[in-house]
């Protein structure tokens, strides 16, 4: 190799770190910390990686998790249909994804919350990119659940909290994970200073666990580019879109994909009409227990009741194998909700308009979503199964 070719050839090398360098630069709207860089595995196709060791505590405006103890966490925590009040009906299953109603009186009158998604698709609310934040437009509090995927920007991201934006707030920081590796400007079409929808979740326990409990995202990463994998094995063909191969959000946007997933959707998603006072599901794949999500006010699941089936149904199929076990009885889901409330480690998170409790065991992890503004009543609260 002669001289000018050397040249040209770690020009060339400089040019993919500093885009990856750039890359992180956007991702965290400046607020850098403590990165290594870390070769790609196997045949990932994202290339090399910046990451951010315990970027959740170091990105600006996210809060540090407080350790307290159980009976500090308990004294907090305002209003909440307790496992022990709610009943069950199921499981209704197709394929191999089961599905447990749980019921329950609304422990949430007022006001009223607007999820995120019907929030940017009225115009309402404005998640910019650099740095990023929300604008609530709104005249009631949007409501961000974790694993709320973001399309736009310079990267798809996912919110691994759940936040209740005040109603008048302009740039709440939010805090967030790539999932869209490789890309730092904006898409044809789309523009980079924003985010323009929410119509999806994280599919899966795995990806739900390195997020929102290891904050790892190389593992989103990875799971990410699972996910891809596993669905294209299951579907027969690719589901990555040749716009941004890397997007998980495209991914789910796939034809192929709406197809595969459309006798899921179909079978279990008319199991809530006419069902009574319905406040949340606990879902299994493969006949395993992978989460539960309960909600303050019937009203409230029913609004995020599609967006939920759509992304365990993905799941479903990721995972779909020839023989898969049986579905979880009514006793054995109520045995796993109640667990949960038994975690011993206890942590307390705070943003401005919500307070996040979190309980731990070997088990599963708690978090419970609570409304400062209305004596800490519990609006959502989140089970993963470990």
């Amino acid at each position: 190799m002669n001289t000018r070719t050397l040249g040209v050839v770690l020009l060339a090398c400089a040019a993919v770190v500093g885009a990856q360098l750039a890359a992180g630069l956007l991702f965290f709207g400046g607020a850098i910390v403590n990165y290594t860089v870390v070769e790609p595995r196997g045949e990932a196709p994202f290339g090399p990686r910046v990451l951010f060791d315990n970027m959740i505590d170091d990105v600006q405006g996210v809060p540090h998790a407080k350790p307290v103890t159980r009976e500090e966490l308990q004294a907090e925590r305002g209003p909440v249909t307790a496992a022990r009040k709610c009943t069950y009906s199921g499981p209704f299953t197709h394929d191999n994804l089961s599905v447990v109603l749980i019921h329950g009186p609304d422990t949430v009158k007022a006001p009223r919350v607007m999820p995120l998604q019907a929030a940017l698709e009225q115009n309402l609310a404005v998640v910019h990119a650099a740095p990023l934040t929300i604008d609530n437009r709104a005249n009631m509090p949007i409501f961000i659940q974790a694993g709320d995927i973001i399309k736009g920007g310079t990267q798809d991201r996912v919110l691994p909290y759940d936040y209740l934006v005040p109603i008048g707030r302009s740039q709440l920081p939010l805090s967030v994970f790539c999932v869209e590796a490789g890309r730092c400007g904006p898409r044809t079409g789309e523009i980079s200073s924003s985010f323009q929808t929410s119509t999806e979740q994280l599919p899966g326990n795995k990806l739900h666990l390195a997020a929102r409990v290891r904050h790892n995202q190389a593992e989103v990463w990875g799971g990410v580019q699972e996910v891809q994998q596993a669905l294209a094995r299951n579907v027969g063909a690719s589901v990555q879109s040749p716009r941004s191969q890397t997007s998980l959000q495209l991914t789910l946007e796939s034809d192929r994909l709406h197809e595969a997933i459309q006798s899921y959707v179909d079978q279990l998603g008319p199991r809530t009409v006419g069902a009574q006072e319905v406040i949340g599901i606990a879902v299994s794949v493969n006949g395993r227990l992978q989460s539960a999500e309960i909600y303050g006010s019937s009203g409230l699941f029913m609004e995020l009741w599609p967006k939920l089936l759509r992304a365990n149904a993905i799941a479903a199929l990721a995972e779909r194998q020839a023989a898969h076990g049986t579905a979880p009885t009514v006793d054995e889901v109520q045995r796993f909700v109640s667990g949960a409330e038994k975690g011993s480690q206890c942590r307390r998170t705070q943003t401005e308009g919500t307070v996040i409790l979190q309980q731990e065991s070997d088990r599963a992890v708690l978090f419970e979503t609570c409304d400062p503004v209305q004596q800490n009543v519990v609006l959502h609260r989140s089970i993963l199964a470990k």
